[in-house]
C-alpha cells in the first residue's frame, strides 16, 4: 500500500528486469489511452494464468489489489466459488490520481462488476469506503483498513547523532518531512511557515528527507533567504538508511496530503515516536486522534497549523505524551499481522 509520494527514494531509479522493465517503459512512454487499453486486454492474460492455477490447486480465497479494468479475478472466483476479497488504495474518477484517466465512464463500469462480487473489500480510507458505497453495495462488505507497519522494524527513533552532526543540527529543534514529494504535499506553505516561526524561535531548522520537483522552488527561496544552514535538504536517501535520517526530526509536519490515499509515511513517524502534526483529512483522522495521537489542524489553515507547531515546539512533554500515544496505536491496530486478521475474519478464515 505504498505510492510515490510516500517514499523518501526515488523510485523512478528503482532497477527493474525482464518484464517489469517492460511495464515500466510502457508506463512511462505510451499515450494514456493506450495504456488503459493494455490494461483491459490484461484480462485475457490474467485469467489464462488464474484458470491454469486454480484448476490444478485448491484455495481458499483470492486476496486481489484493485487495478483499473481488472476484473479477471472476479470472474474466477465465481467460477471456482472461491471468497474474493478486494484491496482498494484507489477508484475510478479520483481528480489527484498521478496518472489521469482517459475512459473514467467505461472503468466505473468495470469497477462496479468487480466490487458487487467481492466478499469483502478494504480501503485505506474511509473517503474511498464513501466513493465504493456509490455503487450501492452493502457498506457492510467494505472494510477501512488503514496501512500499517512491521512491529520489528520499528522501536522509536534510531541513533541520528552522525547526521544531526554532519547537517549541523545539534542543539536544535528540527521540524519537518520526509517523502518523494508530490505537489499536493504543499511544501510551499510549509517553508512559509517555518520562516514566520523563526523569527520567534531561533534555533529552528527545517529538513526535507527526499527529493522531486516540487523542491526546486524551496530550493530558490532557500538561497534567497541565505537560509542554507537552516533549510536542510537531503535528496533521496537509501531505504536501509532513511530511519536514521527521519530520526532527527523533533515535530514531522504533513502540510498536506491527497484526500484518498493512507499515507505510509504517517505510520513511520509513528513508529519512530515523532510526534505529528497534519491536517484533518479524512485518511488521517482514520489513524490519528486529535490531542491524543497527534495534533490536527483545519485543512489549508496555516495559522492553526502553525499554532500546533508551537504548541509542540514550547511543550516538550505534550510532544513526548503524543508521540507515545501514537506509537502504542500503531503497535496495536496498525500492524501488518492486524490487517491480515481482519482479511481473513471477512473471508470466515479466522
Amino acid at each position: 500500500m505504498l505510492h510515490a509520494g510516500n517514499a523518501p527514494v526515488d523510485k523512478s531509479k528503482v532497477k527493474t528486469s525482464g518484464l517489469n522493465s517492460l511495464w515500466k517503459f510502457i508506463s512511462k512512454n505510451l499515450p494514456n489511452f493506450m495504456f488503459e487499453l493494455i490494461e483491459v486486454a490484461y484480462n485475457l492474460t490474467a485469467m489464462r494464468r488464474l484458470e491454469s492455477e486454480l484448476s490444478k490447486n485448491k484455495y481458499d480465497l483470492i486476496y486481489e489489489r484493485y487495478a483499473f479494468y481488472m476484473v479477471a479475478g472476479a470472474i474466477k472466483a465465481k467460477k471456482y466459488n472461491i471468497p474474493l476479497i478486494l484491496e482498494v488504495n484507489e477508484v475510478s474518477g479520483i481528480k489527484e490520481r498521478a496518472r489521469k484517466q482517459s475512459f473514467p465512464a467505461i472503468c466505473n463500469y468495470f469497477e462496479r462488476y468487480l466490487v458487487k462480487r467481492c466478499r469483502s473489500i478494504h480501503t485505506v480510507s474511509s473517503y474511498l469506503k464513501k466513493l465504493l458505497l456509490k455503487h450501492g453495495i452493502d457498506e457492510n462488505c467494505v472494510i477501512v483498513t488503514p496501512n500499517g507497519i512491521d512491529p520489528q522494524k520499528f522501536a522509536g527513533k534510531t541513533d541520528s547523532s552522525n547526521l544531526r552532526e554532519k547537517y549541523k543540527l545539534n542543539g536544535r529543534k528540527v521540524i519537518g518531512f520526509a517523502g518523494w514529494f508530490d505537489e499536493w504535499d504543499r511544501l510551499d506553505l510549509m517553508f512559509e511557515a517555518y520562516v514566520k516561526l523563526k523569527r520567534e524561535f531561533p534555533d529552528l531548522a527545517l529538513l526535507l528527507i527526499g527529493d522531486g520537483q516540487v523542491l526546486d522552488d524551496i530550493r530558490r527561496k532557500r538561497k534567497e533567504l541565505n537560509m542554507e544552514n537552516d533549510v536542510i535538504l537531503t535528496g533521496a536517501v537509501k531505504r536501509d538508511v532513511v530511519h536514521n535520517y527521519i530520526s532527527m526530526l523533533d515535530i514531522a509536519i504533513i502540510t498536506h496530503s491527497n484526500e484518498f490515499g493512507s499515507p505510509v509515511i504517517m505510520f513511520e513517524f509513528m513508529g519512530l515516536k515523532i510526534p505529528i502534526i497534519a491536517p484533518l483529512l479524512l485518511p488521517i483522522t482514520d489513524v490519528l486522534k486529535d490531542n491524543e495521537t497527534a495534533l490536527l489542524f483545519e485543512v489549508m489553515n496555516m495559522e492553526d497549523m502553525m499554532s500546533r507547531i508551537k504548541a509542540l515546539l514550547m511543550d516538550s512533554d505534550l510532544a513526548a505524551k503524543i508521540a507515545d500515544s501514537a506509537y502504542a496505536d500503531l503497535m496495536e491496530y496498525h500492524t501488518w499481522d492486524h490487517n491480515a486478521k481482519a482479511i481473513l475474519s471477512t473471508a470466515g478464515l479466522e
